[in-house]
């Protein structure tokens, strides 16, 4: 089971957002960011920290070959900052999210994101005021 946080555009109050503007970001390593680093970032439209960390890495090389650091001691550093891109990109990209307007509002759990966005939506669907014929806008059996 993974957790996923879920993110709202800022709205007026009261006010919900369409489904398709609703953004689920899961809790916990990512492979794909350990890998591809700077291009997931992209790729998840997170370009200001794509930027930076492109920065970094292009700062730390450069600083290295001046200093002529081993090679060793630079695949050991770059290997400990893909690991940590891995656990805290989904956290950059939520903070990327949060500049352009985003807010945090809930939090679910499931094996996938399609469960984790199936139980956000039955659960809220479920606690909306009934309807005006009195049903709560369950399914028909």
């Amino acid at each position: 089971m993974a957790i996923f946080t879920v993110h709202f555009p800022r709205m007026a109050p009261g006010q919900l957002p369409a489904p398709d503007k609703i953004v689920f970001l899961r809790d916990g390593f990512s492979w794909p960011a350990f890998i591809f680093g700077p291009f997931w970032l992209a790729w998840r439209r997170a370009w200001l920290v794509a930027v930076l960390w492109t920065l970094l890495l292009v700062a730390l090389a450069l600083i290295a070959w001046q200093l002529r650091v081993s090679r060793d001691a630079m695949s050991w550093l770059t290997l400990g900052l893909a690991v940590w891109l891995g656990f805290e990109g989904e956290q950059l990209v939520g903070w990327n999210m949060a500049r352009r307007g985003y807010v945090e509002q809930d939090l679910v759990i499931g094996d996938d994101m399609d469960e984790a966005e199936a139980a956000y939506f039955h659960r809220h669907r479920l606690s909306e005021p009934a309807t005006k014929d009195g049903d709560a806008g369950e399914p028909a059996p």
